[in-house]
């Protein structure tokens, strides 16, 4: 049975090295088909000119044989050859796609009664016309006056103007079509604009979500995107009950653990520790009480100085569980000497590794409970370090910050602020990084007391953890966990 994470990354695997644009799709697709029609219709056009063509130059000829006929006959009983030119000059009216020329065989005549009776100018599409246009025709008629030939009349076909015609209809309905085109594409391009719009919407609402921001996103009109929206707005309520459900949890499970915590250390210190102390007094009696120059005598006292060892190894062991499960010093002198006597037992430890802590001089106490907390953050990051980092510096800075009230903050966002960072230059935090129970522990302490968890890796290397918490219960806009591996 394959599992839902293993069909994700086949589809990933298989979705190609690209990402694809679904606004390039929707208006590059449309776009290509619409000029692809206008390149077919164009070539459509240009295919059937050529046999228009050489239909209206067909009869073209057909036309200027006539004329040059009935000229013909017309100036056959002139009085001279020049006459008879002039009146063929005249005669011969301008006829599309034909050209006339007439060439007088008496040589000095021919330079004053050569004519070109149509004088159409060249066209400019002159590889058009040679791709669309037939062979040319060319007739030759005797001028013949008073029996006697005078010189002749050439009939040429001529194409420039059909072919003109057929470039100046080919450019209009191009540009009517690109015309159209191009609203369409805009039409296009507006649609597609205002529907991911709608997508973007939802996108937004998900990077929300993943803030742990679970405000409804607005109605989406679009009807295909309307139950997609409603599934939403389920969505991000269900995640908002599962997640208060999840942090009242959490939040009863360290409340217990700091109660049973608290009732462990109160055993301890006042049962534990006076039996411990009882069992050592006694065992110094009877050290006391056995003289040293009688053999059993000297071994019950080394058995007493034994138990009186084996006694003290226990209390030691006793002091530093109470130190882990309630530390005495942070209820009786306050947060910073408990950072420094915790400082102090990681560095007898792990003498080997530089420990740095750094207190400013005006640090002001917070009150127990956010003391508590920092006190429990700090154990947990100098762990953490110990445990993964593989570094050989460790820098513990405790520094209090003053926000200043700015135009974007409310009353609970500025304020006096708690300031605890952690930091090593060890190889820094994975790429895939998880929370663990104590981070996720941390996190939620810091989040109950209203302040921001921030884990992120260090340049050059390392990594740093820090804990901000309003000094008196402010909560500071934001957002309350971010791990960023990549920074």
């Amino acid at each position: 049975m394959i599992s839902g994470q293993a069909i994700a990354d086949h589809s990933i695997a298989h979705a190609g090295p690209w990402p694809r644009s679904l606004r390039g799709q929707l208006v590059l697709i449309p776009t290509a088909a619409l000029l692809v029609g206008l390149v077919a219709t164009v070539g459509i056009v240009l295919l059937g000119a050529r046999t228009r063509i050489a239909t209206e130059i067909t009869s073209g000829i057909q036309l200027g044989d006539e004329l040059v006929a009935t000229a013909l006959r017309n100036v056959a009983n002139d009085t001279s050859p020049a006459a008879a030119f002039e009146h063929l000059a005249q005669e011969l009216p301008r006829v599309r796609h034909v050209q006339f020329s007439l060439f007088p065989s008496d040589g000095p005549l021919l330079q004053e009664t050569k004519a070109q009776i149509d004088d159409s100018s060249q066209h400019q599409w002159l590889w058009l016309g040679q791709l669309l246009a037939p062979p040319p025709v060319e007739r030759v008629f005797p001028v013949i006056v008073r029996g006697q030939t005078a010189g002749e009349v050439r009939l040429r076909s001529h194409s420039a103007d059909e072919v003109q015609e057929i470039v100046s209809e080919v450019a209009l309905f191009s540009g009517v079509l690109i015309g159209l085109c191009l609203l369409i594409v805009g039409a296009l391009l507006w649609t597609v604009q205002r529907s991911l719009k709608l997508v973007q919407l939802l996108a937004d609402g998900f990077d929300r979500l993943e803030q742990e921001d679970y405000r409804p996103i607005v109605p989406i009109p679009l009807l295909e995107l309307r139950r997609v929206g409603q599934q939403f707005n389920h969505l991000a309520q269900s995640l908002q009950r599962v997640t208060t459900d999840n942090h009242l949890l959490i939040h009863e499970l360290i409340s217990l653990q700091e109660r049973e915590r608290k009732e462990l250390a109160a055993e301890l210190h006042d049962e534990f520790g006076p039996a411990l102390f009882g069992i050592r007094a006694e065992a110094a009696c009877i050290m006391r009480a056995m003289p040293l120059d009688e053999a059993p005598d000297r071994e019950i006292r080394e058995r007493a100085r034994s138990i009186a060892d084996l006694t003290d190894g226990i209390q030691k062991l006793n002091y530093r569980m109470l130190e882990r499960l309630r530390p005495l010093v942070l209820e009786q002198m306050g947060l910073c000497q408990a950072v420094r006597q915790l400082a102090a037992s990681w560095q007898a430890r792990y003498p080997n590794m530089t420990w740095l802590l750094i207190i400013d001089r005006d640090f002001d106490e917070p009150d127990e409970a956010t003391s508590l907390t920092l006190y429990r953050a700090a154990q947990e990051c100098v762990t953490n370090v110990i445990r993964h980092a593989e570094g050989s510096e460790i820098t513990i800075r405790l520094r209090q910050m003053e926000a200043e009230r700015t135009d974007e903050m409310d009353a609970a966002s500025a304020g006096s602020r708690v300031l605890l960072s952690v930091h090593d230059n060890g190889k820094g935090l994975p790429k895939n990084l998880r929370f663990g129970f104590g981070l996720l522990g941390m996190a939620e302490r810091v989040r109950r007391h209203g302040g921001v968890l921030r884990v992120r890796n260090r340049h050059p290397s390392g990594a740093i953890t820090e804990v901000v918490i309003p000094k008196h219960g402010q909560v500071p806009k934001g957002e309350p966990v971010h791990a960023d591996p990549a920074d």
